[in-house]
């Protein structure tokens, strides 16, 4: 039986990772650090590993995942890098929730978040009121996201659609807030937005029998919603990730939702990319779906 294919997550949480490590090392002020050579440069040096394996650059487009010893000597220069990297966030692409999963997971949570979630000792959430998601969505750190991702399952094991909605609505709303706070989710927010909201839904009820399910698509929410400089890196970030030819393949059914005006800047951006670059110009051109703006 062959290796099972790496998931979008698989890339997300090192992507993640390294670009954690890399703006960590640019505020050590002895370092000095100002860019990617000088970063990479510096791991290895405090590493057990050659420069001559190439293996870190890898990790940049999470071509690669990072073995125990890389784990090790970037926490010893950075730490918080391996909470980073083993968030439990990464595991909700293949993740199935019960019960007693969802309870655990919340009881692991960061104390400050925690303590809007769930009470030591006690096997269902505490009361929550769409004002509190608000409140978790602020904080700097994953498990902002994965508590809002935490209850919108807990509101399916208890048949509690209302929950489950305003928690979907709270991950559409803040976006922009979790890039803002966490600024290591510059890139990799593409795929983890991409899996969020292939895992969750809003639904509706149309009398007593029918009942609808709606689908947010994340991208047509940065195209109409998101402050400009906040929606052109995104633009960016998906660009020169899909310039990858294993990521290009992940992406390539994903439309682009952008206005007019904002494909004409984004468009004159790459107009000068390097020609051996797998996702060219026309395919860029291909996935953009313009937008009234």
């Amino acid at each position: 039986m062959g290796r099972r294919a790496r998931g979008i997550l698989e890339y997300a949480k090192t992507i993640t990772w390294y670009d954690y490590l890399f703006n960590e090392a640019k505020k050590l002020k002895d370092l000095k650090i100002t860019n990617e050579y000088q970063f990479c440069k510096f791991m290895y040096s405090n590493s057990r590993h050659s420069p001559e394996d190439k293996l870190f650059q890898k990790y940049k487009f999470g071509l690669s995942t990072p073995q125990k010893s890389w784990k090790e000597s970037s926490e010893k220069n950075i730490p918080g890098a391996t909470n980073i990297i083993e968030h439990p966030i990464w595991n909700i692409e293949n993740i199935e929730f019960n019960s007693v999963k969802v309870i655990s997971e919340m009881h692991n949570l960061t104390l400050n978040i925690r303590e809007y979630v769930i009470c030591e000792g006690v096997y269902t959430p505490q009361p929550i009121s769409y004002s509190t998601l608000s409140e978790i969505a602020s904080f700097d750190n994953l498990d902002s996201i994965y508590a809002i991702y935490l209850l919108y399952q807990w509101g399916l094991i208890i048949n509690n659609h209302e929950l489950c909605n305003y928690c979907v609505q709270a991950l559409e709303n803040n976006l922009e807030t979790f890039l803002l706070n966490m600024s290591y989710l510059n890139r990799s927010h593409i795929f983890l937005f991409d899996i969020i909201f292939e895992k969750i839904k809003k639904t509706t009820y149309q009398g007593l029998t029918m009942v609808a399910v709606i689908n947010t698509n994340w991208r047509l929410l940065r195209a109409k919603i998101w402050k400009s400089d906040v929606r052109m890196n995104s633009y960016k970030s998906e660009y020169n990730l899909s310039k990858k030819s294993a990521i290009s393949k992940k992406l390539e059914d994903k439309e682009i939702y952008i206005s007019f005006s904002d494909s004409l800047i984004l468009l004159a951006t790459f107009a000068t990319a390097s020609n051996d670059a797998t996702y060219t110009m026309p395919q860029l051109k291909q996935r953009l779906k313009i937008i009234d703006s």
